[in-house]
């Protein structure tokens, strides 16, 4: 779009060929509003895109595929960047954010928290620009910090971030497994079983959370978008994401939302306690039983979801709970799940709450203290954000967060990837070597054997 169109806000015809004519059209008419917002605040600009576009494939470096479809965010680009060095480190920057147009679908942020052994900042940022998807309707949203460059310059930028984005694509894909290089052995791994139950005998902790490493070297580039668009699709009910982290990029099928936040009604959800799939149903519905059945299971379980009740019980005016927990069933896996939720109270933000419940015992261990610390004699290394914690949060205070499990990180040919078994006092080595295949198997299933 040429810059004297901008600088004239001349409105401009909306031809039907193009999906970004609704957005070219917007921006021309905003120009003097996004121009009047003052500097060092956020403003967005929110169009909804025509139904009957031609065929729309997201690029971007951002995806957020909520479970079931329900909500599917792409993105590109940053507007803006901060580390939180407290919960309420965004709060002003939110309620002072300007958003013009289509004001009901609301403009939002990724963030990130570190694994409870980094010592790193989480991190929060509002993209340039971010397609939704959800419940028949697709927006375009294009946010900018007023002063950071002048609005014409910035609107030429979300338009070339836009396209792309409309039509990026995914380049390669699932490249053929070359080789495998394992952070540990089995014999390594019983060792580390053996000394933290142990410990849980001799009083220092109830639960420790141990991972293992795999680094996946690969025959050819892979994507991480078409990684999470696959994932996606295999695991309906997790929450994916494709984040970028470091030189790459953090791509997770998480079965395990933290927090969702919707007005003042926030939920989580204690997922512990795993047992396998099987192809017959009379086998996988004993399994099932056997694992409700299960005291070492249950005991697990129960740990994480006491610990998240507690939590909920200090910000919340009510709390939810029921008496037992169920069965969430995953395409290899099944947990024990219980769903506790509860109404804010007032003034009580969903950053708060995330970053009270992060690390749950389902990714660290109980009592926290005294897991961290057994963590760090046993010297667990955790990267690519493996435990750590993805989600946003949007102008109204609303958002999502999930664990990062059932992750990788990927970069150019190499795939890094962990996956985690909650140790307590009944732990057998053997079986959670076991659990912990299974739960790789999520990620490895993508590639190609050589």
């Amino acid at each position: 779009m040429p810059v004297s169109n901008l600088l004239d806000r001349t409105p401009l015809p909306i031809p039907r060929a193009d999906p970004l004519a609704p957005l070219e059209h917007a921006i021309s008419a905003a120009m003097d509003a996004i121009a009047a917002v003052p500097a060092g605040r956020l403003v967005s600009l929110t169009v909804d895109l025509p139904n009957g576009l031609p065929s729309i494939h997201p690029g971007g470096d951002c995806r957020w595929l909520s479970p079931d479809a329900d909500c599917a965010l792409y993105a590109a680009g940053e507007a803006f960047r901060i580390a939180l060095a407290d919960p309420d480190a965004f709060e002003a920057h939110r309620t002072a954010w300007t958003a013009l147009g289509a004001v009901d679908a609301s403009p939002l942020a990724f963030w990130t928290m570190p694994p409870a052994l980094d010592p790193a900042l989480p991190e929060l940022w509002v993209p340039r620009v971010l397609l939704r998807r959800g419940q028949g309707r697709t927006t375009l949203t294009v946010s900018l910090l007023r002063g950071a460059v002048p609005v014409p310059v910035a609107a030429l930028r979300w338009l070339e971030d836009a396209r792309t984005l409309l039509d990026g694509g995914t380049e390669g894909g699932f490249p053929a497994i070359a080789a495998r290089i394992p952070g540990s052995d089995l014999a390594d791994w019983s060792d580390r079983v053996c000394r933290t139950t142990a410990a849980i005998a001799e009083g220092r902790l109830a639960k420790a959370v141990l991972a293992r490493k795999l680094t996946v070297r690969l025959a050819g580039r892979a994507d991480a978008r078409a990684l999470a668009d696959r994932l996606a699709t295999l695991h309906p009910s997790c929450a994916t994401f494709c984040l970028p982290h470091g030189a790459g990029h953090v791509v997770a099928a998480s079965p395990e939302r933290l927090a969702v936040k919707r007005g003042s009604r926030i939920s989580s959800a204690a997922l512990a306690g795993t047992t396998r799939r099987h192809a017959s149903p009379v086998a996988d519905e004993k399994a099932a039983t056997d694992l409700l059945a299960s005291p070492k299971e249950r005991e697990e379980h129960a740990i994480v979801a006491d610990a998240i009740a507690e939590v909920l019980t200090e910000v919340c005016e009510t709390v939810e709970r029921p008496d037992a927990p169920a069965i969430m069933r995953l395409r290899q896996v099944q947990h024990l799940w219980t769903e506790i939720s509860g109404h804010l109270k007032p003034g009580t933000g969903f950053l708060d709450v995330a970053s009270r419940l992060h690390p749950t015992p389902a990714v660290l261990g109980a009592p926290r203290k005294a897991a961290l610390d057994w963590l760090g004699e046993m010297q667990e290394n955790r990267d690519g954000l493996y435990t750590g914690v993805a989600g946003w949060i949007d102008r109204n205070g609303d958002g999502e967060a999930a664990m990062v499990l059932r992750s990788a990180y990927v970069e150019d040919r190499t795939a890094v990837l962990w996956a985690g078994a909650g140790i307590v006092a009944g732990s057998d080595p053997g079986r959670e070597w076991t659990e912990t295949d299974l739960k790789l198997s999520t990620l490895l299933n993508l590639f190609a054997e050589p």
